[in-house]
C-alpha cells in the first residue's frame, strides 16, 4: 500500500471503519493498515555519498513531502556528500524493526523513531547511542527539563523529543449551550455533573477502551485526575493506591450511569474521534490530531462547535490540569555505520530552524511555543502547553510492552464488566509484581 498524504490518509480513517488491534498507541492512531513492511520515501543516492538511513513512524508526525524536503536540504547543508534515505513503519513494526536492528552491525538503520516508553528497554538492552554528550547547554536551556526525561534511562538521554503528543479534553460547545452550560469543566466532579445533565439529550462521552495501548494511555490520564501514578518512582506497580482505585470505579461508574456510548469496550482513538466529529458526543479526550480535523469540513460536522479545553482534575488535587503524554522521540541505533552523521542529522531534524517551519506541530522548543507565529498559527496553542505542562508519563520500565499487556487485559475486563475495579486492579497488580520479580 503505498504512502498517504495527511489528508488523503484522514479522509481514509474517517470513511472507513478502522480494526486497530491491541498493542497500539498513539503513534499509530490514524493507520489505515493493519500491517506492512517500511515503505522507502527517497530516491536513490549518489554514488560516493555517505547514507544515513532512517525509520520513522508511518503517517504521524511530519508530512512524507515534508520530511523528503528537510533531508534534501541536510544534504545541500554537507556539500551533498552525505544522503539521506527515509523509511516508514508501522508502530508494531517499527518496534519489531528496532529489536531486530540489534542483532546486525552495522544495523540496517541508523536513526530510528521511537515510542518514549521503548527507551528504557532498548537503552537496556544496549542498542541506543548515548546522547548524554551530545545534546549542546543551549538546547537543552531551550527544553523542558520533562521533555529530555521523557527519553532518559538512568539518567541519560538515550532519544531527542519529536512530536509533542499530550491528551486533551475536546467538546461540542453547541451541545454545552443547549443544556445551559457557558463554559467546558474545570474539575472532574463539574465534568461528569455536566455528562449527567446532557444525557438526556445525546451520548455525554466517547474514549478509546478497546483492548490496547490507548486504554491504558486513558487510563494513566485518569489515574493522574485523581492524583495517582500507576507505578512508583522505582517502577514498582500500586494499582491498589487510592487514587488509582477511584478512577478504575470512576471508569465503571460512567459505563454503568450510561454517561458513555455502549460500544467503548471495542471503540479505539480514531473510533472517537469520528464519534466526537460527526456530532453525536459531547466529549472525548484525545491526541493532538483532533484539533486540526474538527475545523475541517472534509471531515467535521461540528465546524464552529468543536473547541479544547485543559483536561480537568479532581478538585481536592489541587492542579489545574492533569492528562498524559505520548511523546514520539529519535535515537540513533548504537551500531549504526556512520554514529556522528546521524547525530548530525538527528540534532537538524529536531531544530528549532526545522520545527519552526512546522507550525502545524507542536514544537518542542521552549522559544517556539512561546513565539508570536505559533501563536497566530494556533489560536488554542495555550490550552495544549498547558496540557503538556500537567501531562503524566506512562510508566518507565525496561519491560514496558510486557506490563502494558498485563494493564490492557485486565482494564479491558473492568470495561466489559467481567471484573470490578477493584479484582481488575488486584489481578493486573498480582502478574505485575510477579513480572517485575521475573526480571531481577
Amino acid at each position: 500500500m503505498p504512502t498517504l498524504s495527511r489528508r488523503a490518509f484522514l479522509a481514509r480513517g474517517l470513511k472507513s471503519s478502522m480494526a486497530v488491534g491491541a498493542g497500539l498507541s498513539a503513534a499509530s492512531l490514524l493507520e489505515a493498515c493493519t500491517s506492512r513492511t517500511p515503505a522507502a520515501l527517497t530516491p536513490t543516492p549518489a554514488p560516493g555519498a555517505s547514507v544515513i538511513k532512517t525509520l520513522m513512524f508511518d503517517q504521524v508526525g511530519y508530512d512524507p513531502g515534508v520530511l523528503q524536503t528537510v533531508a534534501t536540504r541536510f544534504k545541500q547543508l554537507h556539500q551533498d556528500k552525505m544522503f539521506v534515505s527515509i523509511e516508514t513503519a508501522h508502530y508494531r513494526e517499527l518496534y519489531e524493526s528496532i529489536l531486530a536492528a540489534g542483532l546486525s552491525k552495522p544495523a540496517p538503520y541508523d536513526v530510528v523513531a521511537v515510542d518514549q516508553v521503548w527507551v528504557p528497554e532498548l537503552a537496556a538492552r544496549g542498542q541506543l547511542l548515548s546522547l548524554k554528550d551530545r545534546i549542546p547547554d543551549d538546547a537543552r536551556a531551550d527544553l523542558m527539563p520533562s521533555l529530555i526525561d521523557a527519553f532518559s534511562y538512568q539518567g541519560t538521554p538515550w532519544a531527542m523529543p519529536h512530536v509533542l503528543n499530550v491528551q486533551s479534553l475536546y467538546y461540542n460547545s453547541a451541545h454545552l449551550k443547549g443544556a445551559g452550560f457557558r463554559n467546558p469543566p474545570a474539575t472532574l466532579e463539574e465534568w461528569y455533573s455536566q455528562m449527567r445533565s446532557l444525557r438526556s439529550r445525546q451520548t455525554p462521552y466517547i474514549d478509546s477502551w478497546a483492548e490496547g495501548e490507548g486504554l491504558v494511555s486513558d487510563f494513566v490520564r485518569l489515574a493522574a485526575q485523581f492524583g495517582g501514578d500507576l507505578f512508583d518512582a522505582n517502577g514498582h506497580p500500586q494499582l491498589q493506591t487510592r487514587p488509582v482505585q477511584r478512577a478504575a470505579a470512576f471508569m465503571r461508574q460512567l459505563i454503568d450511569e450510561n454517561l458513555v456510548r455502549s460500544e467503548i469496550g471495542a471503540t479505539n482513538e480514531p473510533d472517537a474521534m469520528r464519534a466526537f466529529l460527526s456530532g453525536s458526543v459531547t466529549y472525548t479526550t484525545n491526541w493532538n490530531f483532533v484539533y486540526g480535523a474538527m475545523g475541517d469540513p472534509a471531515f467535521s460536522q461540528i465546524i464552529g462547535q468543536g473547541a479544547v479545553a485543559p483536561v480537568p482534575p479532581v478538585a481536592a488535587v489541587g492542579t489545574p490540569a492533569a492528562t498524559v503524554s505520548g511523546f514520539l522521540g529519535l535515537a540513533v541505533l548504537a551500531n549504526s555505520q556512520f554514529p556522528d552523521l546521524a547525530v548530525s542529522w538527528l540534532r537538524y531534524l529536531t531544530s528549532p530552524e526545522v520545527q519552526a517551519q512546522q507550525l502545524t506541530q507542536l514544537p518542542i522548543w521552549t522559544s517556539l511555543q512561546n513565539s508570536p507565529d505559533l501563536h497566530r498559527a494556533n489560536s488554542q496553542i495555550d490550552v495544549f502547553l498547558t496540557n503538556l505542562a500537567y501531562a503524566r508519563p506512562r510508566p518507565k520500565l525496561t519491560r514496558y510492552v510486557e506490563a502494558s499487556a498485563v494493564l490492557q487485559r485486565h482494564l479491558h475486563d473492568l470495561v466489559l464488566g467481567s471484573a470490578s475495579p477493584s479484582t481488575a486492579m488486584a489481578g493486573a497488580q498480582a502478574e505485575l509484581v510477579a513480572l517485575e520479580a521475573r526480571g531481577h
